[in-house]
């Protein structure tokens, strides 16, 4: 498991850079989520817990210097402390997945602070950038953006390191002695948070005849899980 963990963690910390200096979409939480479920064996649970982020916080984009918390962190980190947990019960069930997201989700605005960090940091880089500049050294410009695209997938890296690890550990240690009316309640939930997450999601649309195209799209989604549920 170990190994997994550090797999995990290096290639969820790379495809987190997409937020920063990628940006062909492979980091939104719908995208990320199930491509870690793919590596560990599951790919509905990740595409679960990647459309509950993605509606989730879809109005919070990263545009100027607008901060969101980091979903796309959290996704990887989820949906891995999901599968890796070592549990004796059925790991992908309803309710573990809604005991996950919920006690989960606070992590999100600890990314939000990450993140605040490392742009504040960089700007000491752009200001080497800048001066590397004025002297016509672009190997120094290059170096610049390097350091940082180099700095944050080391940060991205540990934190996913280090948070799945803490994630397993509290799946393995607070899940199995959840009383059964919390194990119910958390089977409600499960179909509970769709729908309130697609009321934040249409509070968002702005554009008129959008909303029956959403809900079509949303049809299509849920038909799509089932059938690889079937399979």
């Amino acid at each position: 498991m170990f190994l997994k963990v550090v797999m995990v963690s290096i290639i969820g910390g790379f495809l987190c850079l997409d937020r920063t200096c990628l940006q062909v979409m492979l980091s939104r939480p719908v995208v990320i989520a199930p491509l870690t479920g793919f590596l560990l064996g599951d790919v509905l649970t990740g595409l679960t817990i990647g459309s509950f982020l993605e509606l989730l916080w879809i109005d919070k984009q990263q545009i100027g210097i607008s901060v969101p918390p980091n979903d796309s962190l959290l996704a990887v980190m989820i949906v891995s402390s999901l599968l890796l947990a070592n549990n004796q019960y059925e790991q992908t069930s309803h309710e573990v997945m809604t005991f996950a997201f919920l006690i989960f989700i606070p992590m999100g605005y600890i990314t939000q602070k990450m993140d605040t960090a490392l742009i504040q940091s960089n700007e000491g880089l752009s200001e080497k950038a800048l001066q590397a500049a004025k002297v016509a050294d672009p190997g120094g410009i290059t170096r610049q953006h390097i350091i940082a695209i180099i700095r944050t997938f080391a940060v991205y890296s540990l934190f996913l390191f280090i948070s799945i690890i803490v994630g397993i550990m509290i799946i393995e240690a607070a899940f199995p002695r959840l009383p059964a009316f919390v194990l119910k309640a958390m089977s409600l939930m499960y179909l509970v948070i769709p729908a309130v997450l697609i009321a934040v999601c249409l509070s968002t649309v702005k554009i008129r005849r959008t909303v029956p195209i959403f809900c079509a799209l949303f049809l299509v989604t849920m038909v799509i899980i089932e059938l690889i549920h079937a399979f």
